[in-house]
């Protein structure tokens, strides 16, 4: 169950697979952070499960909500539309710059008599 999740979690933000509490500790501001909470209820399960004596503490319906939750939160995402928003954020980044240079140019030109 947390292997899919992880990967899948992996996959859509576009983060290094790994088991769900590497991918969790990488996700950082690109995951919610009462999603964050939902993704650390499930690794401590997973690690209650692991021990006999523990075991019974592990909530079964809380863990399927939590994955619930996860899973629609990762099924909104595209990385895909990420990519390309990043990439324009770069670009108009750029242009801006180029546009201050450009009208920085222009006033020193226009102030040292080079233009009209």
């Amino acid at each position: 169950m947390t292997e899919d999740l992880a990967a899948t979690m992996a996959r859509q933000l576009r983060l290094r697979s790994g088991s769900l509490a590497d991918v969790t500790a990488r996700a950082g501001r690109k995951l919610p952070r009462h999603l964050k909470a939902e993704a650390e209820a499930l690794i401590e399960a997973e690690t209650l499960a692991e021990n006999p004596k523990l075991a019974h503490r592990v909530d079964e319906k809380r863990l399927k909500q939590a994955e619930r939750k996860l899973r629609a939160f990762l099924e909104k995402k595209d990385p895909t539309a990420e990519r390309l928003a990043e990439f324009l954020d770069r670009l108009a980044g750029i242009v801006f710059i180029l546009f201050a240079v450009a009208v920085a140019a222009f006033l020193f030109a226009l102030s040292h008599g080079y233009i009209g």
